[in-house]
């Protein structure tokens, strides 16, 4: 072992590694330091210890400072880089977990994330199986559009509910269970004139001002459009369901959404239609992959 390692103050720490991930993110002593609210001085020391503990650089430096040009960090503050950003991801995530265990006491808790897009059935199913549970308290939390894996990765939550587009792959960083599968629906404003009919074509829509997406525009413009139409896209991009739906309601525009929404969204003023030809959604259960607690494990196969 080598005895500079063993010696107090010779290990490399979290706190080290978070002054590292800032300088790379910042390219300046002085803004990281900022953004961790702790002293310039204070900052490059632990970087000067880390260096002497590698032996060699993991900034590089100019004449201003963090270089301005290429790569702030050398070959070997890039490596080092690398595995920082998933220790501290690690860490962070223990911590969340370890508090919300002793907020729980005995009883195991899981945070399951859920959407908009996810259906009520799901929802009333953990629900169930945690009331049948002696052990294990099962909590439901909202999780925004897109922020499902970067949630599971904080430890916001242990395991969460996705909507999978065509043809793509889950997140490498997890592993999945196919739960069902979501049709795509139209819904317009009531008083539109497709808004009565009991299913359309994706052509049906081609002339149709359509509301702009936050996010998966292909999927919910259907862009590129079967018959090479471009859509008349409405904005600014709708966020969340309820900016979408909004829009909807003034019939200023219809809007594609999941049938999971329209389930959950009924309302007298705009009507959702059943969409033929679309390859519809998948939803998945997904957890990390590293994530080996039994109880995920268990929640996982259930379904």
């Amino acid at each position: 072992m080598d005895e500079r390692a063993a010696r107090p103050g010779g290990e490399l720490d979290a706190r080290s590694l978070r002054y590292l991930l800032a300088v790379a993110r910042e390219r300046s002593f002085t803004a990281a330091a900022a953004s961790l609210q702790v002293s310039q001085p204070a900052l490059s020391q632990a970087i000067a210890r880390v260096e002497n503990l590698v032996g060699g650089r993991l900034v590089v430096r100019d004449a201003r400072g963090v270089a301005r040009e290429g790569s702030p960090l050398t070959p070997a503050g890039q490596a080092l880089l690398a595995d920082a950003h998933r220790i501290t991801e690690l860490l962070d995530r223990a911590l969340v977990r370890a508090r919300r265990l002793a907020e729980a006491g005995e009883r195991e808790r899981l945070t399951v994330g859920i959407g908009t897009s996810t259906p009520r059935w799901v929802s009333t199913r953990l629900v169930e199986a945690a009331q049948e549970s002696p052990e294990l308290d099962v909590v439901l939390r909202h999780v925004p559009w897109g922020r499902e894996v970067t949630d599971l990765a904080a430890g916001l939550v242990d395991v969460a509910f996705v909507q999978l587009p065509p043809g793509r792959d889950p997140d490498p960083r997890v592993r999945a269970v196919t739960v069902a599968e979501v049709d795509r629906v139209a819904v317009f404003a009531r008083a539109h004139a497709l808004a009565g009919e009991p299913s359309l074509s994706i052509a049906d829509l081609d002339d149709e001002p359509i509301v702009d997406a936050g996010s998966d525009r292909d999927v919910w413009l259907v862009d590129p459009r079967p018959s090479g139409a471009a859509p008349v896209v409405v904005g600014p991009p709708a966020t969340t369901v309820e900016e979408m739906l909004a829009v909807v309601a003034t019939g200023r525009a219809m809007a594609i959404t999941s049938a999971a929404v329209a389930s959950a969204h009924r309302s007298d003023d705009i009507a959702f239609v059943r969409l033929r030809g679309l390859e519809p959604l998948r939803l998945l259960l997904v957890a990390l992959a590293d994530d080996e607690r039994p109880a995920v494990a268990d929640l996982l196969a259930s379904f």
